[in-house]
């Protein structure tokens, strides 16, 4: 691979954390694991036509209210708790085929429609969780444009588990030749490899473990305030790595903004 072939990839902990102008010209990789886009993929996977991000409850409502009736799906969240009068909270398997299939949903939470709606200023936005990793990393395979992993966070604080999945990502695409460009890049690639080593150990106490990323996307903030709300199930969704059927990646796609399955 030439110099001008390798892609270059940045990694920002928060939205707020992204230089002005940065993403022009780039692909942003947006991530929120806990949960809003594992939330959308699994929405993609279960049939919908596509998902709106909107920024605020009242965006949303008009949003739906826009559409013919009985194809809106109203979904989302506000302090990780399902928004009064929504068809849906932010559980990802709460997003069946029965409730989704064929509709348009409208989404809103605290911090991941924040992220992308955010990430409008990169040429091409996708959405990015460890359900869908694989067909993410193949859509963008031959993309030489520049990389730029935008983690979501928790109500403005850095969170572990987007961490990770930014990490994952930094460290799979130097894996295949790419440029780390950025220090946050090179710190959350090094944590992936030491979590990615440990997660596959086939012995000792965690070979027991059903899902040994579960008691990393734990570990975090977001993760403890999942679990306080007893919704330990979504962790588990939003740890299942390469799980989708049918395999899918998510794009945003503009006029109208929508985000839409791409490669399956």
């Amino acid at each position: 691979m030439s110099e001008l072939e390798r892609p270059e990839v940045y990694v920002y902990l928060l939205p707020i954390l992204v230089p002005a102008g940065a993403l022009k010209g780039g692909v942003a990789v947006v991530v929120d694991v806990l949960r809003a886009t594992t939330v959308m993929v699994h929405a993609l996977a279960a049939g919908c036509e596509s998902v709106i991000p909107c920024l605020e409850i009242e965006d949303a409502r008009r949003t739906a209210g826009s559409l013919p009736p009985g194809r809106a799906l109203l979904a989302g969240e506000r302090k990780g708790l399902p928004i009064p009068g929504f068809d849906l909270g932010n559980s990802p398997e709460a997003f069946t085929p029965a409730a989704c299939g064929g509709r348009t949903v409208v989404m809103t939470t605290t911090n991941g429609t924040r992220a992308l709606l955010a990430s409008l200023e990169a040429e091409r936005v996708v959405v990015g969780a460890f359900p869908n990793f694989a067909a993410t990393v193949q859509l963008l395979h031959g993309d030489h444009r520049p990389i730029h992993v935008v983690c979501a966070g928790t109500d403005g604080f850095v969170s572990y588990e987007d961490s990770l999945l930014a990490g994952a990502y930094a460290k799979h695409f130097k894996d295949l030749g790419a440029t780390l460009r950025n220090d946050e890049a090179e710190v959350v690639a090094g944590l992936w490899a030491r979590v990615e080593d440990s997660i596959w150990v086939k012995s000792g106490d965690r070979a027991a473990e059903k899902n040994p990323l579960v008691r990393y996307l734990t570990r975090g903030r977001g993760g403890q305030r999942v679990l306080e709300l007893g919704l330990g199930a979504d962790i588990d969704a939003a740890a299942r790595f390469n799980s989708l059927e049918p395999r899918l990646a998510a794009e945003l796609k503009r006029d109208p903004l929508r985000i839409v399955a791409v490669g399956h």
